[in-house]
């Protein structure tokens, strides 16, 4: 009976160690949120056109067919430039449309 309990105590130990090492492995992802610095959506696709976003910001405004803001979680991208590349745009103007993307007028 001795051993059955600690033997119970043991694999209670182990998987208690490894719920504890699997928590403090575990990634943080952040939303990260960039903006579009040009009027029009010429550019779009370029990251050098979207800054990132350490504050809240301003509103979009009316939707329309221009870029504004675009936000992804870090765990999918870990920059503008991936997010850009991974959507494979054909055009500037597709950019107002993918996927997380706010648009202005």
């Amino acid at each position: 009976m001795k051993t059955l309990f600690k033997t119970f105590l043991f694999a209670l130990a182990i998987v208690a160690g490894v719920g504890v090492t699997s928590a403090f492995n575990e990634s943080k992802t952040t939303t990260l949120v960039y903006s579009y610095n040009l009027s029009t959506s010429t550019g779009a696709k370029n990251p050098a056109n979207w800054t990132l976003q350490t504050s809240p910001g301003s509103s979009c405004g009316t939707p329309g067919s221009t870029p504004c803001k675009v936000s992804f979680n870090s765990s999918e991208y870990a920059d503008i430039s991936a997010y850009l590349e991974d959507q494979h745009f054909s055009s500037d103007a597709e950019v107002a449309y993918g996927p997380g993307v706010i648009s202005k007028d």
